[in-house]
């Protein structure tokens, strides 16, 4: 058997999350301004964006709107009700010690988008949620230290999350430059990739046919924070 007739034996899967950094004036949590890239490190934070004892959140209404806006164009059904939670992490860039996202209750849920492919068919994406969170901050490496500027750290972001429905790079290029396109001419994303404003994680997975007609999936690997359509 062929290394092609082997490859034929078996499907790629592919579910995409997406981070946008939305376009607002202030960061989600806090009235720090988002006006980050090429300031001084450390210069656009506060008590709350550093996660400093007795800091309160309070929510950035314009940060909602963004997303119910793109909800709505991912025909996504809109809840009336959200609720955020705090997500575990303990890394530098993330001074309180947890991320404020959003978990059993998002925002938009149940959305799809129509691509189309170079074979001239079209395909429906379904999207699964897409939620508000905050960004952390960022590590920089220089040397035999780990310096850590935190200018990024509580930027409004929006996840989105499809369904495991993409079946090659090509579906994967399709779905992430539609929405990319959306994204902007909606205005809730610059969609500047080089700048960390729009970066995907792809989790995959390869099954055979036999897995697929049992509705079965292969071990998920998740491929983090790819700031180009190429990669």
């Amino acid at each position: 058997m062929t290394a092609v007739q082997e490859s034929q034996k078996y499907q790629v899967v592919v579910g995409m999350e997406v981070h946008a950094q939305l376009l607002t004036r202030t960061k989600m949590f806090c009235r720090c301004s988002t006006d980050y890239q090429g300031a001084p490190p450390n210069t656009h934070t506060c008590p709350t964006c550093l996660g400093l004892p007795g800091a309160m959140p309070v929510i950035n209404r314009a940060a909602v709107e963004a997303t119910i806006k793109t909800g709505l164009a991912l025909n996504c059904r809109i809840a009336e009700t959200a609720v955020f939670a705090r997500k575990n992490y303990h890394y530098p860039d993330l001074p309180k010690g947890y991320q404020i996202s959003q978990y059993e209750l998002p925002l938009c849920v149940d959305g799809w988008i129509e691509v189309d492919l170079p074979d001239g068919s079209s395909k429906r994406i379904r999207i699964h949620r897409a939620h508000l969170e905050e960004d952390t901050g960022k590590n920089v490496h220089e040397g035999g230290y780990t310096l850590v500027d935190l200018n990024r750290a509580g930027m409004p972001l929006l996840e989105i999350v499809t369904e495991a429905d993409i079946a090659s790079p090509e579906e994967a290029y399709a779905f992430l430059t539609k929405l990319r396109t959306i994204l902007r001419y909606l205005g809730v994303n610059s969609g500047d990739m080089e700048k960390g404003a729009m970066r995907c994680e792809p989790n995959i997975s390869v099954r055979t046919a036999d897995q697929a007609a049992r509705g079965e999936y292969g071990a998920k690997v998740e491929v983090k924070n790819l700031n180009s359509f190429r990669a």
